[in-house]
């Protein structure tokens, strides 16, 4: 009986499949792409990776989609037009179900907003509007997971309606409406249909992630930064402000690591073995033998360095120290109390609750300045408010300098030349709006303003990015 029961689901998974294709490529095909084509649109505008011209609005990220987002919107985009396919055939066959299609829509809207309601800045009319939902961003993954895992359930639900109501797919009921799809000779039948045609959506979507791209027109240059020019600035020598902004030897400053690496491992605070799985699986840069050796060292008089080959390492172990770090610009930040436990993967969950820098009140005031005048172009918030990796990364920077007795103007310095590594795109843009505008070089830009809202905050670099573009560059 039990195998009986197993058989017959099976079958009933099989049939149920097969109809989904028939209603979908065989009686809607026109319909069900139009569909994927406008969800793919749509998830792209949320995703920010365009904006509607002219009226200017849109969400605006300065951090691009990475593959994960794009398998997102893709497989979002397909579940969705597969529900709204499904549910359009059976509303105008009359037989819809009440709740399964409204739930599976529903699911659609949820998938298509939630992963993009965290950190997301509106674009209306070339003003900002930031949406404050940071609780939500250490949960950022299952939040997109619980997209997709509502819209299978709807589109499940409603495959199941469809099924239930107008099972087209049916050998017992429609003998006389089976269509035959050939390939290469060989007749395929309805489960292996679908199959074939899925298989070949996610090779165009694969084809369509690789030349993207190219059909922009974004050009790039060796630093990942989107650098264009035309004719009116052909005199601007590129590579010599790219390479004023990026060294190829990267930064590095006379701060040392003293004894802080050395207190975050004994802490907890960092896992040498979790930060290298996540150096390795995440970013393919498993951990140097030097990083190694500052890892396991008591004390280090090693100077801080960054380039393009440890801008990650810096940041997460810049991300540990501050996150950790009691200190009151921490629990100051109108952003604490989503905080609590915090756990970024690389040592144990905390917030604030570990003593790794004691700052006199002299330097605590440098500290504080810095923090709160220093921006970060992912968002319109400052370091001392931090809600993303960066702003805590730029925070245990400034802290751990402000211990070593440096001055403001020198942590400032540090500041940009740290940023310009985690945000490339963003400090190019500046050095050329600077010769542009002011015919100034890069070394002579006061660092402190560059460091400020006007030019490191999203909304500044944003205004760069529309000056460089309006000049034609």
């Amino acid at each position: 009986m039990e195998k009986e029961y197993i058989m017959k689901r099976k079958s009933g998974i099989r049939e149920m499949v097969s109809n989904t294709f028939t209603v979908v490529a065989r009686k809607n095909l026109a319909f069900f792409l139009i569909s994927l084509i406008a969800f793919t649109l749509l998830y792209l505008f949320f995703y920010g990776v365009f904006t509607i011209p002219v009226l200017e609005i849109g969400f605006f990220k300065d951090v691009k989609p990475g593959a994960f987002d794009y398998f997102y919107i893709f497989s979002s985009s397909l579940l969705s037009a597969l529900i709204v396919t499904l549910t359009k055939y059976s509303i105008t066959n009359k037989v819809l179900t009440r709740g399964t299609s409204i739930f599976g829509i529903s699911a659609g809207v949820f998938g298509a907003i939630c992963p993009v309601c965290l950190g997301v800045n509106f674009l209306v009319f070339g003003s900002f509007v930031t949406l404050p939902l940071v609780s939500l961003i250490p949960y950022l993954f299952w939040i997109q997971l619980a997209g997709l895992t509502l819209l299978t359930l709807g589109l499940g639900a409603t495959i199941k309606n469809s099924y239930d109501n107008i099972c087209l797919a049916c050998t017992t009921e429609i003998k006389e409406k089976k269509i035959k799809t050939s390939l290469l000779g060989s007749t395929l039948n309805p489960f292996q249909s679908f199959v074939f045609f899925a298989l070949l959506l996610l090779a165009i979507f694969a084809l369509g992630y690789q030349i993207l791209p190219l059909v922009l027109g974004d050009v790039f240059t060796s630093t990942g930064a989107a650098v264009a020019t035309n004719g009116h600035d052909s005199d601007l020598d590129l590579e010599t402000v790219v390479s004023q902004v990026l060294p190829e030897e990267g930064f590095t400053i006379d701060a040392i690591w003293e004894d802080s690496v050395s207190k975050m491992v004994k802490a907890g605070t960092l896992d040498i073995d979790k930060l290298n799985d996540i150096l390795t699986k995440r970013y393919g840069q498993p951990l140097t033998e030097e990083q190694k050796k500052l890892l396991t060292s008591d004390y280090s008089n090693e100077k801080l360095t960054i380039n393009s080959k440890n801008a990650v390492f810096m940041m997460y172990v810049l991300w540990a120290l501050a996150k950790d770090n009691d200190n009151q610009i921490l629990h100051d930040s109108p952003f604490a109390q989503y905080f609590e436990d915090y756990d970024i993967g690389v040592g144990k969950a905390g917030y604030g609750d570990t003593k790794l820098i004691d700052l006199t009140p002299e330097q605590q005031e440098i500290a504080k300045y810095a923090a709160l005048n220093s921006y970060r172009p992912c968002c319109g918030n400052p370091t001392g408010h931090p809600d993303c990796s960066h702003g805590f990364s730029a925070l245990g920077l400034i802290e751990l300098m402000a211990e070593q007795g440096y001055t403001k103007e020198q942590i400032f310095d540090a500041f940009v030349k740290f940023n310009s590594y985690w945000f490339p795109s963003t400090y190019i843009q500046d050095a050329l709006y600077f010769k542009l505008a002011e015919n100034k070089d890069w070394s002579d830009v006061d660092r402190e303003l560059v460091a400020g809202k006007q030019y490191s905050s999203l909304s500044g670099s944003y205004a760069v990015k529309q000056y460089l573009q309006n000049l034609g560059v």
